[in-house]
């Protein structure tokens, strides 16, 4: 184990760093760097949010801008409803996107 508690490095070559606040461009998902492990040639990273490993290249590191301004705040009932309909609309068109592509070959 390395000296961080990582079993794995602590950096990589696209400047992510264990301890980073970084979002999977894919889902949107934001998390902070756990591990960082090179698996064949490639760099993966493990976010905790997710508990999900990550291509370094699918994600962007976020400032500190971003961690004062989301990470401390709590959300209103509102709020929540609100990034829940967001996550309902988008499972919903990838939904869509299925379909259409489903029927287009046949399967």
């Amino acid at each position: 184990m390395d000296s961080d508690g990582t079993n794995g490095d602590s950096t990589n070559g696209d400047g992510i760093t264990v301890g980073d606040t970084v979002r999977y461009a894919g889902t949107g998902s934001v998390g902070k760097v756990k591990r960082i492990q090179e698996r064949d040639h490639e760099l993966w990273v493990r976010v905790d949010s997710t508990g999900l490993w990550y291509k370094s290249s699918a994600l962007e590191v976020l400032g500190e801008e971003f961690k004062n301004k989301e990470w401390d705040k709590e959300l209103t009932l509102d709020e929540l409803k609100r990034v829940e309909e967001r996550k309902m609309d988008s499972i919903s068109n990838v939904q869509q996107i299925l379909e259409v592509e489903l029927c287009a070959t046949g399967g």
